[in-house]
């Protein structure tokens, strides 16, 4: 099973929820590989400062050797890093298609994948990858507006490539369940897109900043934080739904 978290809007907790999710599926039994295709390698860095070439992303496109650096007990993790930004650009149809085959020659039980903030290449190689999309979106305009234009680019995959890719859902992150905005924009998601709207939320909190600089998730912290029962919440309702 590979899940795409994606977004094109950035800020949406996209990496957050990857990192957090990787270790409940892997501590669950779940052989899990985390993928990281953002050039700017902010979930790369919640594990490793530098990358090895070997477990860098970059090294897929360069038709380098790529393989899993081990993380813990059923986790993996393939790296990124800004090296590779210079095939961003690069978009004849077989880079496409690298990391879906990639990881269909890989005994994984779990893939999940963070995406860059935009529709370029690397996400839309993670979304052909993918079986599930799961979307993560804060209460702004801009999220808003980027889930109308991911569902729209969703849709283009499914038709154009006859892919499988099916909506795992759509959870709020870095919600203050108090302002009436939250209210108010969650309703309108939930009324336009009920069979994807998850009712489990992720809140707002520094406690998840502080775990991530000590490179542990917050359950490992904390673990009857708000924050830890709501990822756990999120992972219980994720394997309800696959």
């Amino acid at each position: 099973m590979v899940i795409t978290v994606s977004n094109q809007k950035g800020g949406v907790g996209k990496t957050t929820l990857a990192y957090h999710l990787s270790f409940l599926f892997a501590r669950g039994g779940k052989k899990t590989l985390l993928i990281d295709t953002d050039p700017q390698g902010n979930l790369t860095s919640c594990f490793v400062e530098n990358i090895p070439s070997e477990n860098n992303l970059t090294n897929l496109y360069a038709r380098q050797i790529l393989k899993p650096i081990q993380i813990e007990t059923n986790l993996e993790l393939i790296g990124a890093d800004i090296t590779l930004s210079k095939f961003e650009a690069d978009t004849k149809l077989e880079n496409f298609f690298l990391l879906k085959n990639f990881i269909s020659e890989l005994k994984a039980d779990i893939v999940l994948i963070d995406t860059p903030p935009s529709l370029g290449l690397f996400t839309s190689t993670a979304l052909l990858s993918a079986n599930k999309i799961l979307i993560p979106m804060d209460i702004s305009k801009f999220s808003v507006l980027g889930l109308t234009d991911l569902m729209n680019s969703i849709q283009k995959i499914i038709k154009t490539t006859n892919s499988s890719l099916e909506i795992l859902g759509i959870i709020f992150t870095g919600i203050d369940d108090r302002l009436n905005l939250y209210k108010e924009v969650k309703e309108n998601i939930k009324n336009k897109y009920p069979k994807y709207f998850l009712d489990v939320y992720i809140p707002s909190s520094v406690k998840v900043k502080e775990s991530i600089l000590q490179k542990k998730p917050i359950f490992d912290l904390i673990d009857e934080h708000k924050i830890s029962l709501a990822y756990k919440n999120l992972y219980e309702e994720i394997l309800r739904r696959l």
